[in-house]
């Protein structure tokens, strides 16, 4: 019997042992926050977060913005809509990304892709 790499094993209940589906490249699972030195950083360091762990970070900006888009203010009305925005872009690659709460905020998708990977001034973001 071959199991999929979701499916638990009906006889030791585990996720990595006999009987799993060997997958053709290896694949790192990150979770939680990884932390990277950098002496470039202001800070010293950069965070990179799971999915999960940069859900997470969202909710608590859109409750500290008080539902409204970091980028244009307005409300938001659909959670489908509301993305990820890095106040300090990570730009192209994303070789210099950084996922800490203070270089993230909540905004539309549409606000988001007009942004791309562009630095907002102080005066174009308070329109």
């Amino acid at each position: 019997m071959k199991l999929h790499r979701n499916q638990y094993c009906p006889i030791h209940h585990s996720l990595f042992c006999c009987g799993r589906e060997k997958t053709s490249n290896a694949r790192h699972l990150t979770m939680g926050v990884e932390r990277i030195d950098d002496p470039n950083h202001p800070r010293g360091y950069r965070e990179l977060r799971s999915p999960a762990e940069l859900r997470k970070v969202l909710t608590q900006k859109i409750t500290a913005q008080k539902g409204n888009c970091g980028i244009c203010h307005l409300p938001f009305t659909d959670c489908k809509d509301i993305v990820p925005d890095h106040i300090e872009p990570k730009g192209m690659g994303a070789a210099r990304r950084d996922d800490h709460p203070d270089n993230v905020q909540a905004a539309h998708r549409l606000c988001n892709l007009l942004k791309g990977s562009r630095r907002l001034s102080h005066h174009q973001s308070s329109k």
